[in-house]
């Protein structure tokens, strides 16, 4: 991914934070020479001390699980939130932009065992479903509902190998020009609007 050293993110604590928070993501392989592509959840787990891999699943009905066993290295793409910067917010330049945030992570992946499989979809329900009325748990799932649900699937696990990252927030403009631009996301309902701002102010005050 393409750039610039000032819009890099070097501090892993960040990357992971952002990686969590926008979990639901872009799995990218090659196939027959051609690239595919799934979008699906994958959550970031510390394996062990410092050791940070990527789990998801995939319908064994996708044609993009073939590419499993290939051993290629694949690109999983994190992104979002982004935003329209007006020209108009600045005081003197009028190139419109766009700001946002996106991570690629590249690995090499593994398929799960029915065990880990098991063990990451729970995690993985009992995370989302946290904020339910009526939290809905692996466990109340029938014995025969879950074994047949579980042949359709295929866990995996992606040994992180390469992290790069653009964290596009204005950070060539002018401490005016920049406070100006927080301030117009901060009046935009918009959620994503709003995120921008906020990843901003964390950089400059």
């Amino acid at each position: 991914m393409y750039a610039p050293r000032y819009h890099q993110e070097k501090d892993w604590d960040t990357i992971a934070e952002f990686i969590r928070r926008h979990s639901f993501a872009l799995l990218i392989s090659l196939e027959n020479g051609l690239p595919v592509g799934t979008h699906l959840p994958v959550e970031l787990e510390e394996r062990s001390p410092g050791e940070y891999v990527l789990r998801g699943h995939i319908a064994n009905s996708n044609p993009q699980s073939a590419t499993f066993t290939s051993g290629q290295t694949f690109l999983v793409v994190f992104s979002d939130p982004h935003a329209y910067i007006s020209s108009s917010w600045y005081e003197k330049d009028k190139i419109p932009t766009w700001n946002y945030i996106a991570v690629h992570v590249y690995g090499t992946l593994r398929i799960q065992s029915d065990e880990e499989l098991i063990t990451s979809l729970t995690a993985l329900m009992n995370k989302y479903e946290a904020a339910s009325e009526q939290p809905v748990s692996i466990s109340d799932i029938g014995e025969k509902e879950l074994h047949n649900n579980l042949k359709a699937i295929t866990g995996f696990e992606i040994t992180i190998t390469r992290v790069d990252t653009r964290f596009k927030l204005s950070q060539n403009k002018n401490d005016k020009d920049y406070a100006s631009v927080v301030q117009h996301l901060q009046q935009n309902p918009d959620s994503q609007s709003q995120e921008i701002a906020e990843e901003m102010l964390k950089r400059r005050s």
